[in-house]
């Protein structure tokens, strides 16, 4: 998709996270809006190790 602002040109690559739609979330400005959830959620196989004060942890 090609965008541009103040003059400058870019392009744009839209994400292709799939969803699924969920329960009606409200109405705003006489139309109705649902909830999206991603159909998988990709988990880091990373663990933080950080140190405090002398003291090493995990998060």
């Amino acid at each position: 998709m090609k965008l541009r602002y103040r003059g400058l040109s870019y392009h744009v690559k839209p994400s292709l996270i799939e969803v699924t739609e969920g329960e009606i979330g409200g109405i705003y400005r006489a139309q109705s809006w649902r909830y999206h959830y991603p159909k998988y959620v990709a988990k880091s196989s990373t663990t933080n190790r950080f140190k405090w004060r002398g003291i090493a942890y995990l998060r």
